[in-house]
């Protein structure tokens, strides 16, 4: 087993042992700074401002190298003794981080093989690759840890690629067939995002292809009145006739199609 930094919830590393090893504090933030910007040189200036985002003490710089000094500590306490990964640069610090050993980059690469396997019409191994790039999320990126405004502005890049994944997966379940899946896994990312009309769509679809017309209709429903109290707004058109084709029952039930939702990309940008 190679070892594994996790960013994706808490941070952790995971050593070729297999144990888990948990920093806290600042240590826990100064390691999350260093794994969002995996293997470059990371600014001491940026490091102070993410330990310390209300404004750093006047002994801030020695204190980061006592972080970074404990840091290499819970490094070296891994099984191979990998504190030698954490470098001094010219202006800061530089953690060595292969991409197949952090989740970050893992999530990145897998969402990117699932987006071309769709691409491609492979719907199967577009699943299978979703499925492992999601299964990487434990939580909000560096969980439990101060970020300071610089990476909590990163969190809500990686927050968008992580809705983005979820939308191409649902799409893939749509086009393979597995409704009751996407059901389960639609319900609770429409309740965390409600004005996600692509969410609110693809669990009609889901709800209507399980012969549950009436639950489509009440989605719908319930959608309208959110967009029309909060925003004063209409759902889009394409929400529009998607209701309209439940009421009417002419959307096929064994169309496993879904070209009246935009393909979305892994990448926000």
């Amino acid at each position: 087993m190679r070892v594994q930094f996790r960013v994706l919830g808490s941070v952790e590393i995971v050593d070729d042992l297999g144990h888990v090893h948990t920093p806290n504090g600042r240590t826990a933030s100064l390691l999350a700074a260093l794994l969002v910007q995996p293997d470059v040189p990371v600014d001491r200036q940026d490091l102070v401002r993410a330990l310390w985002p209300a404004g750093s003490p006047a002994s801030a710089a020695a204190n980061l190298r006592q972080y970074a000094a404990r840091c290499r500590q819970l490094l070296n306490a891994c099984a191979d003794g990998i504190g030698y990964r954490l470098r001094s640069a010219p202006a800061g610090y530089r953690l060595h981080v292969r991409r197949d050993e952090l989740d970050l980059t893992l999530f990145e690469d897998r969402a990117e093989q699932g987006r071309q396997a769709a691409t491609r019409g492979d719907l199967a191994q577009a699943r299978d690759h979703l499925e492992a790039a999601l299964g990487l999320w434990r939580g909000r990126l560096g969980q439990g840890a101060t970020l300071g405004t610089e990476i909590e502005h990163r969190a809500l890049y990686w927050d968008e690629l992580r809705l983005g994944a979820h939308h191409l997966l649902a799409q893939t379940r749509l086009g393979l067939g597995e409704y009751q899946q996407a059901i389960a896994e639609l319900r609770p990312l429409l309740s965390a995002h409600p004005f996600r009309e692509e969410f609110a769509g693809m669990l009609m679809l889901a709800l209507y292809r399980s012969y549950r017309k009436g639950e489509a209709l009440r989605i719908y429903s319930q959608t309208r009145r959110r967009f029309v109290e909060s925003l004063g707004l209409e759902p889009t058109r394409d929400l529009q006739q998607l209701q309209q084709g439940i009421l009417a029952e002419n959307l096929p039930l064994d169309d496993r199609g879904f070209a009246w939702l935009r393909q979305p990309s892994t990448d926000p940008a």
